[in-house]
């Protein structure tokens, strides 16, 4: 599949300084696609763009009786957000990551950071699931650890588009900020988005209450459960839930 297969829109020109993009597509527990799509209604960012695809799936999404593109792009002020209303599709992961980056890298952001969850088998048991972050620095990891004292993810895989993302930015010289929350896997997790919320809100210095957003968690599971259903069903073309195991030691 060609890069070309994949358009970025401004329906508004996306311009300035300082410019923070944040994505969260659906993927672990929707963690990213719930604290994102939170974090753009609370914040009142509006539409500036969408992100296209032949390889999408022949969907249309309709709210409040407006037709939506699948993959929009929001903006309030330097902050931006990418939000996706379906899972990426595994032959696209490579492609669509590879095209944010390139556009990501054009408009000289001061930070990328994408937002996903970690698969924890004890996740019923855990009141307030950890936060861990990983930069395409260690500079960047260590100045986004201090915030709330997180922890650093230091061991495992990220795979997927999430896994992608990071790399290209790495690869790019693009500050890139990976940040996970514990997670169910199979089902939606606004609590750990809650606390994805919480941290990027003292991270970026902005007002958000998240109150509203765990009041909603029951009727969000209800909702989100088609859209679980078939990011569960995309991940495991990609091997998703490898992402926790350990890499191999060569002795």
């Amino acid at each position: 599949m060609e890069e070309d297969v994949v358009r970025i829109v401004e329906t508004r020109p996306i311009e300035g300084d300082g410019l923070v993009i944040v994505e969260g597509f659906p993927d672990i527990g929707l963690v990213g696609a719930i604290a994102a799509s939170f974090m753009a209604d609370k914040l009142g960012m509006e539409e500036v763009g969408y992100i296209d695809s032949d390889a999408l799936p022949p969907l249309v999404a309709v709210r409040n009786g407006r037709i939506l593109n699948l993959i929009r792009i929001y903006r309030k002020e330097n902050l931006l957000a990418l939000i996706s209303d379906v899972p990426i599709p595994p032959p696209l992961v490579k492609p669509i990551s590879q095209k944010i980056m390139e556009w990501v890298e054009g408009k000289r952001p001061r930070l990328f950071i994408t937002l996903t969850g970690i698969p924890e088998p004890g996740r019923l048991n855990i009141e307030r699931p950890k936060v861990f972050v990983l930069g395409s620095r260690p500079e960047l990891t260590e100045e986004a650890a201090r915030i709330d004292n997180v922890d650093r993810f230091t061991d495992g895989f990220v795979v997927g588009v999430k896994g992608m993302l990071l790399m290209e930015g790495y690869k790019r010289g693009l500050d890139t900020l990976l940040i996970l929350a514990q997670s169910h896997f199979n089902y939606p997790d606004p609590g750990s988005a809650a606390e994805i919320v919480k941290y990027l809100a003292k991270y970026l210095n902005i007002e958000i209450d998240v109150k509203p957003l765990l009041e909603s968690a029951e009727e969000l599971k209800l909702r989100l459960r088609d859209l679980m259903m078939r990011t569960n069903q995309a991940m495991q073309g990609i091997q998703k839930a490898k992402e926790l195991e350990l890499p191999p030691v060569y002795l």
